[in-house]
């Protein structure tokens, strides 16, 4: 596929469909597993402690392995980082289908944090990348939307499924959509070359950290997500004590994510 260097015009909607894509499949395999896992303590993990070890592998994946793997978008375009994490994704999900033990479950969940690390970030930036500037704030409420989708959706489904074939079936389901994302972007979505950059050393990113203007909103967007976080993953330990199953606990979750979802535009809309 030829590369595009410019974006002087919006691109076809088609082109843009395999990233509002790959954003559902990260925020999917976020909350989709993450919210099934204390329903179902007694055959994953044996404590709340080791609960929150798990959920914290995805999370704590992407945290450290995104700053990788955007250097080598830098290096190489984003495209190809999000086409390689989508089969990663789809790889990891799958190994845990064939597998079906807890060692390779807590493999599986570190793998598709790794993968979503590098998928996730490429998709947003081919986002920006592909339209114009003027139009960088209706194109990313798009990108938002379709993973706020996943977000509110992930729970439910992932509760629906976890009912109907555990969690083989989840994590079958999971691997699907990301091979098929990945083939859909490689048709679709055009190369772009990467954008040179200045080099960041560690004395920068000290001096950012230390920055009040940077440090203070982004401790608190951290602490936000922090709390949604934690009701994602021990909301459903609370149901499945008070005996629910784990459609409802799942329902709970997708509730609350839902109203994160509806939030986010007006606060955007009250910061303008």
């Amino acid at each position: 596929m030829t590369e595009e260097k410019g974006t002087p015009g919006t691109p076809p909607s088609w082109r843009m469909w395999p990233l509002h894509a790959a954003g559902f499949t990260t925020a999917f395999g976020a909350h989709g597993v993450a919210a099934v896992l204390g329903g179902d303590t007694d055959d994953v993990v044996g404590s709340l402690l080791m609960l929150g070890a798990l959920l914290a592998l995805y999370d704590g994946a992407e945290v450290l392995l995104k700053p990788l793997f955007g250097s080598l978008a830098d290096r190489i375009g984003a495209r190809p980082v999000m086409i390689g994490g989508l089969i990663g994704f789809a790889a990891a999900s799958a190994a845990y289908v064939v597998a079906d033990s807890p060692g390779w479950l807590w493999a599986a969940r570190l793998g598709q944090g790794a993968a979503a690390s590098a998928f996730s970030p490429s998709a947003s930036a081919l986002v920006a990348r592909l339209n114009p500037a003027a139009k960088h704030g209706r194109a990313f409420g798009s990108y938002g939307f379709y993973k706020s989708i996943g977000y509110t959706l992930g729970p439910l489904l992932g509760g629906a499924l976890m009912w109907l074939g555990g969690l083989r079936l989840l994590f079958g389901v999971m691997a699907a959509p990301a091979a098929l994302v990945a083939v859909w972007a490689l048709l679709a979505v055009p190369a772009v070359p990467p954008l040179p950059r200045r080099r960041q050393t560690v004395l920068d990113l000290a001096r950012r950290l230390a920055d009040p203007v940077f440090l203070r909103p982004t401790a608190a967007l951290a602490a936000a997500t922090a709390a949604l976080s934690v009701g994602v993953g021990f909301l459903p330990v609370s149901g499945a004590a008070a005996g629910y199953g784990t459609v409802a606990t799942g329902a709970a979750v997708s509730a609350l994510a839902l109203t994160a979802a509806v939030v986010q535009p007006k606060a955007g809309r009250a910061l303008d």
